[in-house]
């Protein structure tokens, strides 16, 4: 999934912004799916992992991440609303729905591990679930 830089909206909902960690996981979801690399080489740890449970992938380390990214497919996304992000020590989790050009929609739901419980911790480990 992709997106040019200013295109796909964003809906999220009131009070996500009452915690740093929940901003972060907002922003890091926004830029996986912009292929933002900057933005994921600063909340990412270089030994990250991904698994995309629906295509029983596993994606490991920091460059394969951005480098599956950028061959990954290439929909247009029109919209990412997030209903909920849920943050506790170093555990987050994020899910709404991405609404593609095309009319899909693909429900989704993140589930994050950070390296320690501080703001400055960085992604270790992502466990996406989609449904089409």
């Amino acid at each position: 999934m992709n997106s040019s830089s200013d295109e796909m909206k964003i809906i999220i909902p009131k009070g996500c912004d009452n915690a740093p960690r929940k901003q972060i996981v907002i922003d890091f979801t926004v830029a996986i799916l912009k292929q933002q690399n900057e933005i994921i080489e600063e909340y990412a740890d270089e030994s990250v992992v991904w698994f995309q449970l629906k295509d029983k992938k596993k994606i490991e380390n920091l460059s394969s991440l951005i480098t599956i990214l950028q061959d990954d497919n290439k929909d247009i996304i029109e919209t990412l609303e997030v209903y909920q992000v849920i943050t506790h020590g170093k555990y987050a989790s994020i899910n709404g729905v991405i609404s593609l050009a095309n009319g899909t929609k693909v429900d989704f739901c993140d589930v994050y591990v950070f390296s320690n419980t501080a703001k400055s911790g960085k992604v270790k480990e992502i466990k996406s679930y989609r449904l089409v």
